[in-house]
């Protein structure tokens, strides 16, 4: 069974926001709308206390609670504080244990008070904001239809004058020019970005009847690379570190062994879930019928999604299996290997982008560093890679037609 050592808790499941993304994230999925606009005081309580049975029990010296929504700055302050000092309570029955928090809020309602009361109790704040202004004003618009973009930004800055830094996440939109997205981004004066690609599955992908597909998140994803690889004042961008650091052999297989966030979801009424990105795979996909009053949280395991989520994650198709940079890439994020007929027996959505990314960054290092050559780092073709894959899935497709055949005859 998988340990994990944080808790996202969806503690309002409505949006301050007409947000668009509220359907791509979930991609159909509005179970959320059945479910309370925000977590009771009752449920926060279960939380506390069978957070303090799973970390007892597995001996655990750190532990995050992710506070998330919906919008999770909808709570009201003074019920927010207190909801904090539950929390932080925790560290007084285990000893040597360590609580801490992270918010992710589409920061509108951010205000000097927010910001003083996040601060003062050692929350961390990510921000979401996309790409440019025109892009995060096509889906973030508020209930009279104007984007809100202008509002973010303002957010960000006083975040970063009150708390010395400001990070944010960021949706992909590979219609946006990435020198556009990037000069954009460094304008705002963050210290990090995390670049999220969308949640399509194999059902939804917009080019999954695309003949000759050109990769475009990789070329968008290539051009972002070079420019901020070659800034002499780069902002931190997560995305690019991890790759660069398992390429260099600073980080390596086992030590990473997922691409995904191994974190509990607690809903507003209470369910325990795997993570949001796995709403994208059909209705009530993520729901498990264990909740934070009847179950302890290791309970959730006995489900068939979380415990595919996380325990199975890391089996992947055979064409990923063989592919020469499996080590690097791990077959994509587990939502995107999604199909319907067969479940997550599947290269990722992206999987060509992904190989036509990774061979960039690896010869990237190569031209900079060329003595690390000698660490058997090979300079790679991402077409050799893609043809080489097609013709392995060619093969076990013939070899599963022959069989079918035998057993025919």
């Amino acid at each position: 069974m998988y340990i994990f050592n944080s808790l996202v808790l969806k503690i309002a499941s409505r949006c301050n926001l007409n947000c668009s993304y509220c359907f791509m994230y979930n991609l159909g999925d509005d179970s959320y709308k059945n479910q309370p606009k925000f977590m009771s005081e009752d449920t926060i309580d279960a939380v506390i206390e069978k957070a303090k049975l799973y970390i007892i029990k597995n001996k655990l010296t750190t532990f995050n609670f992710l506070f998330h929504g919906g919008e999770p700055l909808l709570m009201e302050k003074k019920r927010f504080k207190e909801m904090l000092q539950k929390l932080k309570a925790i560290e007084g029955v285990v000893e040597g244990l360590k609580v801490s928090f992270s918010i992710q809020t589409n920061g509108v309602l951010l205000d000097e008070e927010w910001c003083m009361l996040l601060l003062e109790n050692e929350v961390e704040i990510g921000i979401s904001i996309d790409s440019t202004e025109e892009s995060h004003d096509k889906y973030r618009v508020d209930h009279k239809g104007n984007g809100s973009y202008t509002a973010v930004k303002k957010a960000i800055a006083l975040v970063k004058e009150i708390t010395k830094r400001a990070d944010v996440i960021t949706v992909m939109d590979v219609d946006e020019n990435p020198d556009k997205v990037y000069k954009s981004l460094k304008s705002l004066n963050v210290d990090s970005v995390n670049f999220l690609i969308k949640d399509f599955t194999h059902a939804n992908f917009p080019y999954k009847d695309a003949l000759d597909y050109n990769q475009p998140y990789a070329d968008f994803l290539i051009r972002l690379f070079d420019l901020w690889f070659d800034d002499k004042e780069k902002i931190d961008i997560p995305l690019f570190v991890g790759y660069i650091n398992v390429i260099l052999g600073f980080a390596n297989f086992d030590d990473i062994n997922s691409n995904e966030l191994k974190s509990l979801v607690i809903e507003t009424n209470g369910e325990i879930e795997p993570i949001d990105s796995l709403k994208a795979c059909g209705q009530e996909f993520t729901k498990t019928n264990i909740t934070i009053k009847n179950n302890v949280l290791e309970e959730v395991f006995n489900s068939s999604v979380a415990n595919l989520y996380f325990n199975e994650s890391m089996k992947v198709c055979d064409q990923c299996n063989q592919c020469p940079i499996f080590e690097i890439c791990l077959g994509g994020r587990l939502v995107h290997r999604y199909n319907k007929n067969n479940g997550f027996d599947n290269p990722s959505v992206y999987c060509e982008d992904l190989v036509k990314f990774i061979s960039h960054i690896q010869n990237k290092m190569l031209d900079v560093f060329p003595d690390i050559e000698e660490n058997e780092i090979e300079r790679l073709n991402y077409k050799e890679i893609l043809a080489f894959n097609k013709a392995n899935t060619f093969s076990k497709l013939e070899n599963e037609n022959l069989k079918l055949y035998k057993k025919a005859i």
